[in-house]
């Protein structure tokens, strides 16, 4: 009996340590695939301007009244103009009521001027979203032009105009990551993360 349970011992420590030599195989793949993934960037759409191209002119009211500059429009009096990001949302869209906090706060620690944009719909349900999402600080426009001067198909959708009116990037987002690859793309001069990865061989060595 002794003899028994000490074979059913053995076995049972044995099935163990495979299993911890398995978890740990497992963890190295895991950690492998993740440093060669690509990060994830702003979804690019080809409609609308360009990147790199003078961003549409525009001085649109909002929905106080009060005109906002899009574009290469006049600086602030006694301020050096930011670049400006546009963050397209609607008070239907879900996605959009994650995402207009995560602007805020970005907007705020990479000093952008954020403007929210919308194409439409009943102005006092645009004023509930307001007070709802406390965006009272903000230029809200609703405009279906500024939607059709960049050509704006789904939402959430960001533009980032840069200080001198020109479009320095543009997507579809719905996280920090994707905003914060707005201004990464700003930066380093490249049209998109993806684009950098294809320019500097990343993805070519990583699909090797």
């Amino acid at each position: 009996m002794g003899s028994a349970s000490m074979v059913v011992l053995s076995v049972l420590c044995f099935v163990v340590l495979v299993l911890i030599l398995a978890v740990i195989a497992l963890a190295r793949q895991i950690g492998i695939l993740h440093t060669r993934l690509a990060p994830a960037g702003a979804l690019m759409t080809t409609a609308g301007p360009k990147v790199g191209d003078k961003a549409p002119a525009l001085s649109i009211p909002d929905i106080n009244g009060k005109p906002v500059a899009i574009g290469a429009g006049p600086s602030e009096a006694g301020m050096v103009k930011k670049p400006q990001l546009i963050l397209f949302v609607s008070p239907s869209c879900p996605i959009c009521k994650d995402l207009v906090p995560v602007a805020k706060s970005m907007a705020r620690a990479e000093k952008l001027s954020l403007v929210f944009g919308s194409d439409g719909g009943q102005l006092n349900k645009h004023q509930n979203y307001v007070a709802k999402m406390g965006l009272e600080d903000y230029p809200y426009v609703v405009s279906l032009e500024l939607g059709m001067k960049f050509e704006v198909g789904k939402l959430p959708y960001a533009v980032l105009i840069d200080q001198h009116g020109v479009l320095r990037s543009k997507g579809l987002v719905n996280s920090r990551e994707h905003l914060e690859s707005l201004v990464t793309s700003m930066q380093s001069g490249y049209e998109s993360i993806q684009d950098y990865l294809v320019k500097s061989g990343s993805l070519q060595e990583q699909a090797s």
